[in-house]
């Protein structure tokens, strides 16, 4: 992630939450301890913005000037899980592989910040598949039944529908509009309408002869796919 002339991530090797200087590559901060895989997100929570990420015991906000910890709130993420996700104007989605998913509201009352936990479901437990949002419903890969895909309502918590079982190992999910782009990393890519009702894909396509672990890229009716070796534009209809 890149805010005001810093780019804000994990570096590796289970390291904290790093700032480096855009254009010396210098380290300005450190924050939060040992973490995840997951990647960081920027948001306005309160009004302030901010950095959110989970490290091996909590999900944090951390201030981009300077890298102080604003609030921190206890998550388990035992196996790790994928990066946070925004709902609203102060609420934080996350998930890991043996906690399920969780949302986490987050308040600064009087210059004090807070939290506490909106809502919890064991019914989905997410990997290295990040969910996306649409129309207050949260859509994505859960790593239980050998990967299934599901729809929880945002505000919540309450499980809509699984899809069936052993449908994916892990899934990069974007989305377009009211329509889900899935891509497997067997290559395999899932156009599905969002549905509150049920899993509802409309095509599926095989878009690659390696394994896809990038998200693809969508401009207008274009869809950029990486796999192993190559970057290939496929168009939509």
């Amino acid at each position: 992630m890149a805010e005001d002339g810093l780019v804000i991530d994990h570096p590796g090797n289970y390291g904290p939450l790093t700032a480096f200087d855009a254009a010396t590559g210098r380290i300005r901060w450190t924050a939060g301890g040992d973490a995840l895989f997951a990647s960081p997100l920027i948001a306005t929570l309160a009004g302030t913005r901010q950095v959110v990420t989970v490290t091996q015991k909590a999900v944090i906000g951390v201030a981009i000037g300077d890298g102080t910890v604003l609030w921190r709130h206890p998550w388990p993420n035992e196996g790790g899980g994928p990066m946070p996700v925004l709902f609203g104007d102060d609420m934080i989605i996350v998930s890991s592989l043996s906690a399920g998913t969780a949302a986490i509201k987050v308040m600064n009352r009087d210059g004090r910040w807070e939290t506490e936990q909106a809502w919890l479901t064991k019914e989905v437990a997410m990997y290295l598949s990040n969910p996306v949002v649409i129309a207050e419903t949260l859509y994505g890969l859960s790593h239980r039944s050998s990967g299934q895909f599901f729809a929880l309502d945002a505000r919540s918590g309450k499980t809509l529908w699984l899809g069936p079982p052993r449908e994916a190992a892990n899934t990069a999910v974007v989305k377009a509009g009211d329509l889900l782009f899935l891509l497997n990393d067997d290559a395999e890519l899932i156009v599905a309408r969002s549905n509150r009702a049920g899993f509802t894909p409309l095509k599926r396509y095989t878009v690659a002869d390696s394994a896809t672990w990038a998200q693809p890229a969508i401009s207008g009716n274009r869809v950029f796919i990486k796999d192993t070796s190559s970057l290939a534009l496929w168009t939509v209809q």
